[in-house]
C-alpha cells in the first residue's frame, strides 16, 4: 500500500498538470463512490443532493447554499463512462496544449472553461423558456476539457492525428465535430444544461487562443489568483502567517529582485540575489533531472529515502 502511495505521490510531482487534474478527478470519483457506499451501508453521511454538495446549479436559491460548486462540480463525476471518457480527451488534448502552454495555463484554461460552461449553463437555463428551466444539477469536466481540445486546435488547426476506423484527421476538424454534436443535441432537449456546459467551454477556449494571438491572456486573471493563494498558504503553513515570496529593493545599479525563502524551522533565511538564486534553482533541476533518470532506468522503489523526500519536496518545479 505504501509503495502504491509513493507511486501516486511521485507522479503528482513529476507528471505536470495534467497528471495532476486526472489524479484530482479520480480522488473525487473513489471519495463520491464510498460516502455512497457508507450511505447503502446505512451510516449517515450530510448529503445536501447533487453529489454530496459538489455539484452545481442553476437555481439561483440552491446555489446560494453551495457557492463553492461553481468550481467544484468540474472535477466532480458519478458515472465511470463519464469520468474515462473526459479523462481520455484531457489526457490527449490536455497533453497537446501542456506540452506547448505549461503547467500555469493548463491549470487556468480547465477552470476558466469550466467556469465559462458554468457561466453560459447558468444565464441561459435562466433566461430562455425553451431550455427547461433552472432545475437540477450539473457535473462534470467536460467544460473544462472542451476549452482545451479547442484552443489546442485553434493553435494547431493542420496537425494530423490518427482516429480508429476514420484514419488520419486534421485536429481542427476534430474540434469541430465535437461542437456540432453538443449543438445539435440542444434541439433533442436531453442534458440541455450539460451540452451548454460544453458549448461554453468550447467558447472560452476559441476566446482564449484567439486573444493569445493578439497579445491578450484571458487567463491572467486567473493565474495572479492562483498564485496569490498557492503563497498565502505555502508560507501560513511554515511560518503560521503570510510572507512575501520575494520583494524588490532599490539601489544605485536598478531595480534588483531579491529572492526569500525559509529554513527548516520556518525562519526567513538572508535575501538572495538574482544571480544566486538562479544557481540555486539549477542545481536543484540537476539534480531532479538525476533521480528522473534513475527512475527511468531502475524504477522509483530503487530511490533512496532521502532521493524520495527530495523528489517529494521538489518535483513540483519540473
Amino acid at each position: 500500500m505504501s509503495s502504491m502511495i509513493d507511486e501516486i505521490r511521485m507522479r503528482w510531482n513529476t507528471g505536470g498538470m495534467v497528471v495532476r487534474l486526472i489524479l484530482v478527478n479520480l480522488g473525487v470519483f473513489v471519495l463520491l463512490a464510498t460516502l455512497g457506499l457508507l450511505e447503502k451501508l446505512g451510516i449517515h453521511i450530510p448529503n445536501p443532493g447533487g453529489a454530496f454538495g459538489l455539484a452545481t446549479t442553476a437555481d439561483p436559491a440552491r446555489l446560494v447554499f453551495r457557492p463553492w460548486s461553481i468550481v467544484t462540480h468540474m472535477f466532480v463525476h458519478l458515472g465511470i463512462w463519464h469520468l474515462v471518457m473526459n479523462l481520455l480527451i484531457l489526457w490527449w488534448m490536455g497533453g497537446m496544449f501542456h506540452s506547448y502552454f505549461g503547467d500555469r495555463r493548463t491549470l487556468s484554461t480547465y477552470l476558466m472553461g469550466g467556469l465559462s460552461g458554468w457561466l453560459v449553463y447558468f444565464l441561459l437555463l435562466n433566461l430562455v423558456p425553451g431550455f427547461g428551466g433552472a432545475g437540477g444539477y450539473a457535473l462534470g469536466a467536460s467544460a473544462a476539457v472542451m476549452a482545451l481540445m479547442v484552443a489546442t486546435a485553434v493553435y494547431l488547426p493542420d496537425l494530423t492525428i490518427r482516429l480508429f476506423i476514420l484514419g488520419p484527421v486534421k485536429l481542427k476538424w476534430v474540434a469541430l465535430a465535437y461542437v456540432l454534436l453538443d449543438y445539435a443535441a440542444l434541439s433533442r432537449g436531453a442534458n440541455v444544461g450539460g451540452h451548454l456546459g460544453h458549448l461554453g467551454g468550447a467558447a472560452y477556449g476559441l476566446l482564449y487562443m484567439q486573444g493569445m494571438k493578439s497579445g491578450r491572456d484571458y487567463g491572467a486573471p486567473i493565474e495572479r489568483l492562483l498564485d496569490a493563494l498557492a503563497t498565502l498558504f505555502s508560507r501560513s503553513s511554515a511560518t503560521g502567517k503570510p510572507q512575501r515570496k520575494w520583494g524588490r529593493k532599490k539601489r544605485k545599479g536598478g531595480l534588483y529582485a531579491i529572492h526569500r525563502s525559509l529554513d527548516k524551522e520556518g525562519r526567513t533565511r538572508r535575501a538572495q540575489t538574482d544571480e544566486e538564486f538562479n544557481a540555486e534553482r539549477k542545481a536543484r533541476q540537476e539534480r531532479i533531472d538525476r533521480i528522473l533518470d534513475k527512475i527511468s532506468k531502475v524504477g522509483y522503489d530503487q530511490l533512496t529515502k532521502e532521493e524520495k523526500d527530495f523528489l517529494f519536496r521538489h518535483g513540483g518545479e519540473v
